[in-house]
């Protein structure tokens, strides 16, 4: 009996080099297609710009392997010379944080997943390597008086300066990151129902948020400010164009060093700290969750060291055994009364 012979399905790519510099342009045009936001199609670019330096464009990345993968893992924590083009820097670091190594492994994972699935390479290389571990650190967070002192520092007639204590306030009443408050147009803020509609979102999901009435008035003495430049976004240059985030963190930095703030304040750190405060003064970490858009309740989690001091600040207040105690040294008294 004969076999049937059938034709064994070739790619077009699959008898010719695929260097690098090919796969950077190949996952790039998936990645966009599949509708990407900009800061992700970012960290492919870093990636790849990583992938140049450690292995060379022009290797053929159909011959790379689970080691090469491990060894590039193993010199991004150990051997990367950080800020290699910024000849200013004079002492420069050596490794990246495993933060930022998890994030580099888990888009190098999202490349080779590409590249498998149109048959370009036979197997992800970084498929089965681990997340590294770290010890868990306390989030770094604001505490009250520095913000008050970082905002009371500011001085609110100069156009930059007040610009930075609106968007302060905005940052902390929506629990917001820098991109989705740089990419807020008018349309996104409900002055009527007092709240923000976030569309620029990590995950792509819309979000909106409820905002104080103090946020809505300092908001709406902004639109006076700037109406003149007739621009749909809110946060803008004293040119009119919309405000970059590069150039809000220099002014942050400059104005909490002014203020005599030690710690290293940036965009995030207020969305950290409005977190903290906001389950200090026993709002749900359910609801929590639901304004800082984590889809995963284990993200919030992060902050349960607040609970934990909450929940021991409030035990020692409202302790069953308080009212007992109170009970014994009642009795005590009474005994002690002479007739």
């Amino acid at each position: 009996m004969s076999k049937t012979k059938t034709k064994k399905y070739t790619h077009k790519y699959s008898d010719k080099p695929f260097t690098i510099d090919d796969a950077r342009n190949f996952v790039l045009k998936v990645k966009k297609l599949e509708g990407c936001t900009e800061s992700t199609l970012r960290n492919y670019e870093k990636v790849f710009n990583d992938f140049d330096r450690f292995f060379g464009e022009k290797t053929n990345i159909k011959t790379l392997t689970v080691d090469d993968a491990r060894n590039f893992m193993y010199w991004q924590l150990n051997e990367k010379t950080q800020y290699l083009n910024q000849p200013t820097w004079k002492n420069k670091k050596k490794g990246v944080s495993v933060n930022t190594a998890n994030m580099y492994l888990n888009f190098a994972k999202g490349v080779f997943r590409v590249l498998k699935d149109e048959n370009i390479v036979e197997e992800n290389i970084f498929q089965n390597i681990k997340r590294i571990k770290d010890s868990e650190k306390k989030i770094e967070t604001l505490a009250p008086q520095e913000i008050s002192r970082l905002l009371r520092s500011l001085d609110l007639k100069l156009y930059a300066e007040f610009r930075t204590y609106v968007m302060i306030h905005v940052l902390l009443d929506t629990f917001g990151r820098i991109g989705e408050i740089l990419s807020l147009t008018w349309n996104d803020v409900d002055f009527e129902h007092q709240c923000i509609t976030f569309k620029n979102t990590k995950n792509r999901k819309t979000r909106i948020v409820p905002i104080s009435k103090k946020t809505v008035k300092l908001l709406q003495e902004w639109y006076d400010e700037i109406e003149e430049f007739d621009s749909e976004y809110v946060f803008l240059t004293n040119t009119g164009t919309p405000l970059d985030a590069n150039t809000f963190r220099k002014n942050l930095y400059r104005y909490a060093k002014r203020a005599g703030i030690k710690k290293r304040v940036h965009p995030h750190l207020f969305r950290h700290s409005a977190s903290e405060m906001f389950l200090r003064q026993n709002g749900s970490i359910r609801v929590l969750q639901k304004i800082l858009g984590h889809s995963d309740l284990a993200v919030t989690s992060r902050y349960a060291h607040v609970l934990d001091s909450t929940i021991r600040e409030q035990h020692q207040q409202f302790s069953p055994l308080n009212l007992i105690e109170e009970k014994e040294k009642r009795k005590i008294k009474r005994k002690g009364v002479v007739k």
